[in-house]
């Protein structure tokens, strides 16, 4: 493996990290808007502000991920030197299970970072507000599980 491809691996992690993260904040987005959107022809609120400048966040993000995801060859070429593509690298594994491992720590602290707060908002289901928190943290929970789950999958993808 060369330098360059070390530089590739992490410009791809960086990206799915982005993007898994960016796909685990949509559910608060949809809540969020679901909750804080008014009626048509007002004047625009702090609130109404907020969803669009949330939206455009989400929005960013995303293009930002698939960006670094898509083009992770050419921004190798703009950071890299010529010696970086005959320079030999040694790692302890390939790029597939690289990807596979990133994968899992990203699902896993995903899922660690949402569990407390779904496991609390379970036991004050009372607050009719809960409900919302309760399904766009479950929603999280649910992207965790499929990242780790199919790592192995997608790392291969990936590893194209």
């Amino acid at each position: 493996m060369k330098k360059s491809d070390i530089y590739e691996v992490a410009i791809k992690v960086l990206g799915i990290y982005l993007l898994v993260a960016d796909i685990s904040k949509l559910p608060n987005l949809i809540t969020f808007i679901g909750n804080h959107t008014g009626s048509p022809g007002e004047q625009p609120t702090d609130h109404e502000n907020l969803v669009l400048v949330n939206s455009l966040n989400f929005i960013f993000l995303m293009v930002l991920a698939i960006l670094l995801i898509a083009g992770t060859k050419r921004i190798t070429r703009w950071i890299t030197r010529e010696s970086d593509y005959k320079e030999n690298a040694k790692l302890f594994a390939e790029r597939n299970i690289i990807y596979e491992i990133s994968l899992v720590i990203i699902g896993g602290l995903l899922l660690v970072s949402t569990a407390p707060d779904f496991l609390y908002h379970m036991y004050t289901l009372i607050n009719g507000n809960e409900q919302s928190n309760i399904i766009a943290e479950g929603s999280k929970i649910f992207i965790g599980i499929i990242t780790v789950a199919f790592a192995k999958r997608i790392g291969a993808y990936f590893a194209k």
